[in-house]
């Protein structure tokens, strides 16, 4: 049969053990549970402090007051007779007075803000492919006074680089404002960069003969266009 006992007397239970060497040495938590005891039971007790003794709001107090100062004598008054009846229910109908359940709260970067405001007004920073695993090092120690990261190339920038940036300038005295100038310029131009290194790379390559490659739009409708020629031609035999 398993030991069941109240959490606080499991100290003193492993103590008698260890006086009568039935063990030899303590668990790991004994030092622990010697300097805080758990608590008498599992159940989680309200805290008293916050507790709303009097059920009377501020208003009813203060017309309850200045009616039995002005009688002299004690009357049950319609609040105190409301508040009475309130407490005479059952506690499942009060549904302020539940215990309510400690959540955590939100954890916010300051990256989170600048990130937002990027992507709002560079909605297509988010269609651009980008690769999710790390193949070049530990990606958190970089050098973010530059935009453009030492060992990668124009066409790895994303917006996450450009809110790193802005946050470092941020850092170094600048407004957000004045960041996000400076940092979306220097991305624009690196983003001209790549469209122009892409244009003159295509340029070269038909120079040497290399034939430009349909699209996905243009092969479908040469399929189609294939396919309505055979429909006619197969209807012309009948």
């Amino acid at each position: 049969m398993a030991f069941k006992s109240p959490p606080a007397k499991v100290h003193s239970y492993v103590t008698k053990l260890l006086k009568a060497n039935v063990i030899k040495n303590p668990p790991v938590w004994y030092p622990a549970t010697s300097l805080a005891p758990p608590s008498p039971t599992f159940l989680r007790e309200r805290d008293p402090s916050r507790a709303n003794i009097n059920p009377q709001l501020t208003f009813e107090r203060e017309a309850a007051a200045a009616g039995t100062a002005s009688s002299g004598t004690t009357t049950t008054t319609a609040a105190e007779a409301s508040a009475q009846k309130t407490l005479t229910r059952s506690s499942r109908t009060n549904k302020h007075l539940r215990w309510k359940s400690e959540r955590p709260k939100n954890i916010i970067y300051p990256e989170d803000r600048l990130r937002r405001r990027f992507y709002e007004d560079h909605p297509w920073e988010l269609r651009r492919p980008r690769c999710l695993v790390e193949t070049s090092g530990d990606g958190t120690r970089r050098d973010w006074s530059t935009l453009l990261q030492k060992g990668r190339s124009i066409a790895d920038l994303t917006g996450e680089d450009v809110v790193q940036h802005q946050l470092y300038l941020m850092t170094t005295g600048k407004s957000e404002r004045e960041a996000y100038h400076i940092a979306t310029q220097e991305f624009y131009l690196h983003r001209a960069q790549e469209e122009t290194e892409a244009r003159v790379a295509k340029a070269q390559a038909m120079a040497f003969g290399l034939k430009p490659r349909r699209s996905f739009v243009m092969n479908g409708l040469k399929r189609e266009e294939e396919a309505l020629l055979e429909a006619e031609n197969n209807a012309a035999k009948f």
